[in-house]
């Protein structure tokens, strides 16, 4: 059974409330199964072992032993609950077979098929023996095995548990995680569940919530997510934008999710869809940086892009860049923005670039061709380290043509001298003419 991100999480939390050591190996739960298979028997309980998960139940008999396997995991739980809650009474420290039990439980957990882990968690809730972090934390971590396979049935059981985890933070993870997974096959049973549980608890399904039926909607239909912004009014932040544009993995996906974009916004008054867009395409910029440069670029150059979707995208791009391929981005945005935005996004890339790797930018500035882009990157590299090197800074400069770019540098670099050297400083300023 595959475990989601928000799932393996919470799988800590509640190993760290058992004590779960992280060097257990597989024939801890071997043994564990073979001592519940004997306890079982001694009740007239026979296991199928040979086919687990085995998803049919052929007859009442099969059944009741499924039922019993449920409350005997249930009660398993409860004495080790107990056990700890002694142990921690007296300050004693869990020794390696609570450990080792800890780990067992838990994985007997995640084993139990829908129908069995409705009967533990009714165990749970029944029992007077366990206190409500214990309760709370096992009964999220029953959902959790069910949440990826089982993503319909494990909201159902969340619902009818939502009292307990109404003021969990990790239950709005969980009810996220099982949100988003279901949307990917079936939206609007999602959709259905969202709007059920805001009636019955409306502080609890909070907009980050409805994210995940927005990002597991957008991963396989952009176009419906958009209109389930509507749909959960969610257009009033951008939010919703966000998840829809990061389920978007491949250039494929994000082709579906760029036109699904246009057409959702094409309804907007002029000034809210380019508010929309340009929140948007800084997003893009994200996810296509990640893609390298070859196939970020090629991924723009199919979009055909227009200008505003463009400026907008390379506002964004200096966020995500790396030594590797950074100078490859600034000589594309000097090649395909007009100068005046061009020059503006190239301060910012090489201001950012070499606040993360200084020495790198200056290989790149020793190699790259003389022009405007390189002009305007040696300004905002010489004005970065001027903090720390002035005089490299002040050298760096001196490169630049004679003339207004120049002087404005030299008196940057002059404004951010280090207060260390006074007499440097002034000397500077006396010899490159410095009101």
């Amino acid at each position: 059974m595959k475990i989601s991100i928000a799932a393996s999480f919470l799988i800590l939390l509640v190993a760290a409330l058992f004590g779960v050591s992280n060097h257990q190996r597989l024939a801890a739960l071997r043994e564990s199964h073979a001592k519940l298979t004997a306890a079982a028997a001694l009740l007239g309980i026979s296991l199928n072992t040979s086919q687990p998960h085995h998803p049919i139940l052929i007859t009442k008999r099969e059944r009741e032993n499924k039922a019993a396997e449920a409350k005997l995991a249930a009660a398993e739980l409860i004495a080790f609950a107990k056990e700890i809650d002694e142990i921690e009474a007296e300050g004693l420290s869990r020794d390696e077979a609570q450990q080792r039990r800890s780990l067992e439980i838990r994985e007997l957990m995640i084993s139990l098929n829908p129908s069995q882990i409705k009967i533990f968690i009714a165990e749970l809730k029944a029992t007077k023996d366990l206190n409500d972090k214990t309760r709370r934390h096992s009964i999220g971590m029953a959902l959790i095995s069910l949440s990826n396979d089982h993503p319909q049935a494990a909201l159902e059981l969340f619902t009818e548990s939502l009292d307990l985890f109404e003021t969990s933070w990790y239950g709005k993870i969980l009810a996220k995680s099982s949100l988003a997974t279901r949307a990917k096959d079936d939206p609007l049973g999602a959709l259905e569940w969202v709007k059920k549980s805001s009636a019955k608890s409306p502080d609890f399904i909070t907009d980050d919530i409805k994210q995940g039926l927005i990002s597991g909607a957008a991963s396989k239909d952009p176009k419906l997510a958009f209109q389930l912004i509507d749909e959960l009014d969610m257009n009033k932040t951008g939010s919703a934008f966000s998840s829809i544009i990061y389920a978007a993995t491949t250039p494929q996906q994000r082709t579906l999710t760029l036109n699904a974009l246009r057409e959702y916004l094409a309804k907007f008054p002029p000034e809210k869809a380019e508010e929309l867009s340009s929140r948007s395409f800084s997003q893009f910029a994200h996810q296509v940086a990640n893609d390298g440069f070859l196939a970020g670029t090629q991924w723009v150059a199919e979009s055909n892009l227009t200008p505003a979707e463009l400026d907008s995208f390379s506002r964004s791009l200096h966020h995500r860049n790396n030594s590797t391929e950074s100078s490859k981005w600034i000589e594309w945005i000097g090649e395909k923005l007009p100068p005046e935005k061009a020059r503006d996004r190239v301060n910012n890339f090489v201001r950012n670039w070499a606040e993360n790797d200084y020495q790198a930018v200056g290989k790149w500035l020793n190699t790259a061709a003389d022009g405007p882009t390189k002009n305007t990157a040696i300004q905002s590299y010489a004005e970065t380290i001027s903090k720390v090197e002035p005089a490299a800074a002040a050298r760096w400069a001196m490169t630049l043509p004679p003339g207004e770019d120049r002087n404005r540098t030299l008196e940057r670099i002059y404004q951010n001298w280090p207060g260390d050297n006074p007499s440097a400083k002034e000397a500077f300023k006396q010899e490159h003419g410095i009101k």
